[in-house]
């Protein structure tokens, strides 16, 4: 009786225990699952990246999603040409108050650029843990945030219409970091090409203030 007890008992445990390792089995072959349909999609995220076209879009989309969250309709407007008789369009434009008390107002110039290539170089660079490599790639990245900045104030920065200066928005924090970690291009880009960086979070913070102003002015 006894032994066949401890038979019982021996083999519901290992039972018991086999399953378990099963059941752990099938979570690893679930994760791994999981895994390689995580690569495909960075996969296909990389591809969808990998268009200019597709590229401004994702900006363009993101910033339009935080000014619609914090402004009213009324205080911005798309797709607006800030010089007459020119057909560039700049992204959005907030509509500033005029310093008349009237009905009239500026644009303050908002676009959004994603040097996705030249941020790619760094985050590959950083990997790689080369040094000389990451500096290469922070150099071509600052060099690219110039020439945006450039593009920008030359399309879009038109006073007495305009602001005397115009945003430029980061859709990703990475990117936003690395520019204003970079020394000296911050304040670059505002004297000698009037263009203030943004990212998502201080875009937000910036426009927050902006509408503490209208509520003020009105």
């Amino acid at each position: 009786t006894v032994d066949e007890k401890l038979q019982k008992t021996l083999e519901t445990r290992l039972g018991q225990s086999f399953q378990l390792v099963q059941d752990q089995l099938e979570k690893v072959y679930k994760g791994l699952g999981e895994m390689q349909t995580l690569a495909i999609g960075v996969g296909d995220l990389k591809k969808v990246l990998s268009n200019v076209k597709t590229r401004g879009t994702l900006g363009e989309t993101r910033l339009g999603m935080i000014l619609e969250q914090i402004l009213a309709p009324e205080q911005y407007t798309k797709d607006v040409s800030t010089r007459k008789g020119s057909r560039e369009t700049v992204e959005f434009a907030v509509k500033i108050p005029s310093k008349t008390g009237d009905d009239e107002f500026l644009f303050l110039p908002i676009d959004s650029k994603f040097p996705q290539d030249r941020y790619q170089a760094v985050l590959d660079a950083y990997e790689k843990a080369d040094p000389d490599l990451v500096e290469s790639a922070l150099k071509e990245l600052e060099k690219a945030i110039k020439t945006q900045a450039k593009d920008i104030r030359d399309k879009y920065i038109n006073p007495p219409a305009t602001t005397d200066f115009a945003i430029m928005f980061l859709p990703f924090e990475g990117l936003f970091a690395e520019v204003v970690r970079r020394p000296g291009l911050f304040e670059t880009l505002q004297k000698e090409y009037r263009i203030s960086i943004v990212g998502p979070a201080n875009c937000a913070a910036f426009l927050h203030s902006l509408q503490m102003g209208f509520r003020t002015l009105a």
